[in-house]
């Protein structure tokens, strides 16, 4: 039996839910390192399971998200356009947090994991409530995007 578009929804709803407990393990790590110039490897251990979390989240938006935003309404390109491009930043951030080179600068790591984890609540609500509803998000999709596209026909 094929998954449908709303068991897909509730399945990245669960990753931002986990994801948002993992956010609260860096955060705490990387506040832990600001306040006390110590605990670094804590902090390298929880930036490096919320880069192997995230990046696991994204490849699955973007394989379950991209192809409906593309097609749901003339601003469909666009949002999947922007979600791309964020994508591509919250990669290459993790990317340089993660690196050998970041850990002898593990203040800067740890201001800048703040931001990134920030930036990751942001989305993760817009997405919640603009992207990831029933409005959006539905099994019947491809009815209305055909529609759509016939009416433009």
């Amino acid at each position: 039996m094929d998954t449908t578009n709303e068991q897909w929804r509730q399945i990245l709803r669960r990753q931002h839910a986990h994801l948002r407990e993992t956010i609260k393990v860096a955060q705490t790590a990387a506040r832990s390192v600001l306040a006390t110039r110590g605990l670094v490897g804590r902090l390298q251990g929880a930036v490096i399971a919320l880069e192997i979390e995230l990046l696991a989240h994204l490849a699955d938006e973007e394989r379950l998200l991209e192809p409906v935003l593309a097609i749901l309404d003339e601003g469909g390109p666009v949002r999947a356009g922007l979600l791309r491009a964020e994508h591509a930043h919250q990669r290459a951030v993790l990317a340089v947090l993660t690196g050998p080179k970041a850990w002898p600068a593990a203040t800067l790591v740890a201001g800048r994991t703040l931001s990134l984890c920030d930036d990751l609540l942001t989305d993760m609500e817009f997405e919640d409530r603009e992207l990831l509803n029933e409005k959006v998000f539905r099994d019947d999709f491809i009815l209305l995007a055909t529609q759509s596209l016939r009416a433009r026909a």
